[in-house]
């Protein structure tokens, strides 16, 4: 009798034991199925105002899925990727406020709104109108330059001989109307510089005093690359930008005893892109001649220009392979914010 109660016991410990609650992972359906629409595809809000408004989509399949809804302006050109894994769309994964993923930004358009899927043919369009579009900055933005009036006669320039410096339309990463930047087509024969931009504090299109906090201040420029190589596999067009304090505020700066910072960057990209570097992580000069013997402290409020540079390696006739050949970096939107990059705002 204990024998045939052990076993009993047993025998229902391993029942329950390989007894599972749930299934695992995936399931078939979502592997293996079919893709239908149960919910038609919707914008909500179909005529967009980003002023103080936002739009969503709405859909639903018979499986979880990996989806996109790229939207696209058929005037700007920009784009946004909005993406997800879900067997719905509502607006708790869709919702979009007018921000750009790939610039240009957008503008008061009809926009063209496709839905994709990852392993599956389908794709599904709509169309939304954007009637007023959005505005980046949380109010504290300081805009240097949008070019929409054109050259400002009042800001320093040099370009060696044969390079390009002109203002263009259309095109731009924002407005109208941007700067053109680029070298002869084999580049400059005798010198690194393309050309160089002085933007003046008193003739930025806002010349307010910047934060005084380098943590919370932001330098944001739209760069338009294409991209060259030189026959090395190297990108021709390095941009340098350099930030200049009057630390002692007399009106001018004094390269034996100011302080100059720098960024610089190839532009190794195709269109437009929005560089952003926060105050703090700039490099102060080195050189104790040209900006390396101030205090060495970053001072955002104590800008009196901002300078960029279109560098590229000289060409030699005589040797092919030591050049870089043509350079190009446009110049589009510069702009200060505070608290995080333009684009985030």
């Amino acid at each position: 009798m204990k024998k045939i109660t052990y076993l009993l016991i047993l025998t229902t410990m391993c029942f329950f034991s390989c007894e599972k609650e749930e299934i695992e992972g995936p399931s078939l359906n979502d592997l293996f199925g079919q893709l239908s629409i149960i919910e038609d595809f919707r914008v909500v809000g179909d005529s967009a105002s980003f002023t103080n408004g936002s739009v969503y989509f709405t859909a639903e399949f018979s499986k979880i899925v990996d989806w996109k809804i790229t939207i696209t302006g058929l005037s700007s050109g920009g784009k946004k990727i909005i993406a997800g894994k879900s067997n719905k769309i509502n607006a708790a994964n869709s919702m979009w406020g007018g921000e750009v993923s790939y610039l240009p930004f957008f503008v008061n358009e009809s926009c063209a709104v496709r839905l994709t899927f990852d392993a599956h043919p389908d794709t599904i369009n709509d169309f939304l109108i954007i009637t007023e579009a959005k505005t980046y900055g949380n109010g504290s933005e300081v805009i240097i330059a949008d070019f929409e009036a054109g050259w400002n006669p009042n800001f320093g320039e040099f370009f060696n001989s044969g390079m390009v410096r002109k203002i263009e339309s259309p095109g731009a990463g924002q407005g109208t109307r941007y700067m053109v930047q680029e070298s002869a087509p084999n580049g400059c024969p005798w010198d690194w510089l393309i050309g160089y931009v002085d933007y003046y504090f008193d003739y930025w299109l806002q010349p307010t005093t910047l934060n005084a906090d380098p943590d919370n201040v932001y330098f944001n420029i739209m760069i338009h690359g294409d991209s060259t190589l030189s026959p090395d596999n190297v990108p021709n067009s390095l941009f340098k930008i350099e930030f200049y304090e009057d630390e002692n505020q007399d009106g001018f700066w004094s390269q034996n005893n100011e302080d100059m910072l720098f960024h610089e960057f190839l532009v190794d990209w195709n269109g437009w892109k929005m560089i952003s570097i926060k105050y703090s992580d700039l490099e102060i000069s080195g050189a104790a001649l040209n900006g390396g013997s101030g205090n060495k402290i970053r001072e955002p409020n104590k800008l009196t220009k901002v300078r960029t540079l279109l560098l590229a390696d000289p060409y030699d006739q005589a040797d092919l392979n030591s050049c870089s050949g043509f350079a190009k970096a446009d110049v589009d939107y510069i702009v200060w914010s505070e608290g995080s990059p333009i684009l985030d705002q």
